[in-house]
């Protein structure tokens, strides 16, 4: 468990902030799918014919894939310095380490929603979600 807990207003106050964040990289999200799909398209025409172009090309997507994934890990990374637990970038979602009823928990918040408005157990995942 995260050393930090967070009340359900506690939580509450980072889901503006959250939501730009979510907004902010939700370019490099699409960015790096798309890239990640021309690389796997071009690495199965380059098994069968792996001219230098499709060298050239497969070192040009690397760079930009790089360039996308530097850009997310940022993002992340100021979230979990919050002391948020980032669960999935597509939609966003996280949880906030918490206490219900002497028990830790987990406030979740998902991508498009305005409110903390659910809880899991910590072993529960998404699928354990429960309303407040």
């Amino acid at each position: 468990m995260a050393a930090r807990r967070f009340t359900r207003d506690e939580a509450q106050t980072h889901v503006p902030w959250l939501a730009q964040t979510f907004d902010e990289i939700a370019p490099w999200r699409e960015r790096a799918r798309e890239l990640n799909s021309e690389s796997r398209a071009l690495m199965e025409r380059m098994r069968g014919n792996g001219g230098r172009k499709s060298h050239d090309r497969m070192s040009q997507l690397s760079v930009r894939i790089e360039e996308a994934r530097s850009h997310l890990e940022r993002a992340l990374e100021s979230i979990s310095e919050r002391g948020i637990l980032v669960k999935g970038i597509e939609p966003g979602l996280v949880d906030f380490p918490s206490m219900m009823d002497g028990r830790e928990v987990y406030l979740c918040w998902r991508e498009g929603e305005t409110q903390i408005d659910f809880w899991h157990d910590v072993d529960a995942g998404f699928a354990g979600r429960r309303p407040l």
